[in-house]
């Protein structure tokens, strides 16, 4: 049997011919996993500036919650930059680039100079800012928008970002499973933040530009008439898309909920097997059962075409509440822990790993509401709306244990400080779920896409 030949860069390539090459997947997967990293670090961001720079969890709580109250305003700035981009690359590709500044200044962060309380707490605020609300708010805001434009077929689509998911769910454990490890040997002091960030960021800034340099944009989502420039989006009517655009914000606010939920789990857990089961070492084996999630991946093509994307959802936040159900029926019983985090986290797995498939959905949907098509926008609604979910959740972290008297100074933390974290790690998440459920729910997108689809591309054979 012949093989059929990758055809993915001809123009004359259709959606119901395309044909990937072999390196596509993991090039568009490398910038992915390199963010996904950064991401568990920075979570560690809260541990660092109690523990190793001495600051009060309150005032770090405030500072990384007044920073993405800022990423409001820069993410709908982003998305409107993005969608006024038109190079020689493509709209959303020029901007990957912002992987490698996302590194060098996280190195920057977990390198705080001596400063005074005040110095230290505007040295952290300006690096966390840059690296959330300028970097990774273009990264987050163009990622649905890159996808649509290099990856023509909707089979494709869902088989890249299955392959995407799995991998970076696959290295994002084993990270998860080493970082306990670095922070109970060279992590117990303030330079051993430092070697761990270089070790990790310098790789990684590399790998991350893969994406850039091998994945190109091939197709507009909205073509434009021969002679004719691409039509940009005014401002005014940008917004005024967004807002008549009901499934983008059900879609970010199970983002949010998701965001929230895993990262304030993220956040705490440091604390948690430190001070509730007295061993930050055992979070490694909790994290080697999640080895399993990328199996869930794998097969993600296969459920999705069989259930539909919209019912996995619901799948994944009925785990979601079974898993943390269990966590908390538990207790410190490392084998229930374990069990409930693994299920935990297969619920997320439609969210965070298929989002850039959901948004290109919204988009399709506010072309056919609107009659107009934003991308960088919707992307950067989501965008904002999974970083106010992390950015929160380490707010919360700091502001909720700092409320109720931890001490990073004392080995032993008085019990309203256990209680904080025990509530952070098990009951906020199992609540967040429920919310998610009922958000899974209202997303019925899936019933109206095949009518919305049939018409939109009628329109475009008529222009």
């Amino acid at each position: 049997m012949a093989k059929v030949k990758p055809n993915w860069a001809d123009p004359a390539t259709t959606a119901e011919n395309e044909v990937l090459p072999k390196y596509f997947k993991w090039a568009w997967t490398s910038r992915g996993l390199s963010l996904a990293l950064n991401v568990i670090l920075i979570m560690q961001l809260t541990y660092y500036c109690t523990d190793m720079l001495g600051m009060k969890a309150t005032l770090v709580g405030t500072l990384l919650l007044a920073s993405k109250l800022f990423d409001g305003v820069t993410d709908l700035v982003v998305g409107f930059v993005i969608d006024k981009t038109n190079t020689r690359f493509g709209k959303a590709r020029p901007y990957e680039i912002c992987i490698v500044f996302v590194w060098l200044l996280t190195i920057l962060m977990f390198t705080t100079p001596n400063f005074g309380t005040t110095g230290k707490a505007v040295f952290i605020f300006i690096m966390y800012t840059l690296i959330n609300s300028i970097c990774a708010t273009f990264l987050n805001g163009g990622d649905a928008v890159y996808l649509a434009r290099s990856v023509r077929s909707e089979k494709n689509r869902v088989s890249v970002m299955s392959f995407n998911g799995g991998i970076i769910m696959l290295f994002s454990i084993g990270f998860s499973m080493l970082l306990p490890q670095l922070i109970a040997g060279i992590g117990s002091t303030k330079i051993g933040w430092t070697v761990i960030a270089a070790t990790i960021g310098i790789p990684m800034a590399i790998i991350g530009m893969l994406r850039f340099a091998f994945v190109k944009e091939v197709v507009h989502t909205e073509p434009a008439k021969t002679g004719e420039a691409e039509q940009t989006v005014p401002l005014k009517t940008g917004l005024s898309c967004i807002m008549k655009n009901k499934y983008i914000w059900i879609l970010a606010g199970m983002t949010f909920v998701v965001q929230l939920a895993m990262n304030i789990g993220s956040a705490v857990s440091t604390y948690y097997f430190k001070y509730i089961m007295g061993n930050i070492g055992l979070a490694t084996l909790v994290s080697m059962s999640s080895m399993i999630t990328p199996l869930v991946m794998i097969v993600f093509p296969v459920l999705t075409r069989k259930f539909g994307t919209v019912t996995i959802l619901k799948i994944g936040a009925v785990l979601g509440v079974i898993g943390y159900g269990i966590r908390i029926i538990g207790g410190t019983n490392l084998a229930t822990l374990t069990v409930g985090s693994l299920i935990g986290g297969v619920a997320v797995l439609p969210v965070t790993m298929m989002i850039s498939i959901y948004l290109i959905d919204t988009m399709d949907y506010g072309e056919w509401k609107t009659g107009t098509r934003v991308e960088g926008m919707l992307g950067s609604v989501n965008s904002f709306c999974s970083k106010l979910g992390s950015g929160i959740a380490s707010a919360l972290v700091g502001l909720i244990m700092g409320l109720a008297g931890y001490d990073g100074s004392l080995a032993v933390q008085s019990a309203s400080a256990n209680t904080s974290i025990i509530a952070l790690f098990n009951y906020v998440p199992m609540i967040l779920m429920i919310v998610l459920l009922l958000l899974a729910i209202a997303y019925k997108l899936d019933k109206e896409l095949p009518q919305i689809k049939a018409d939109l591309e009628a329109k475009r054979q008529a222009k």
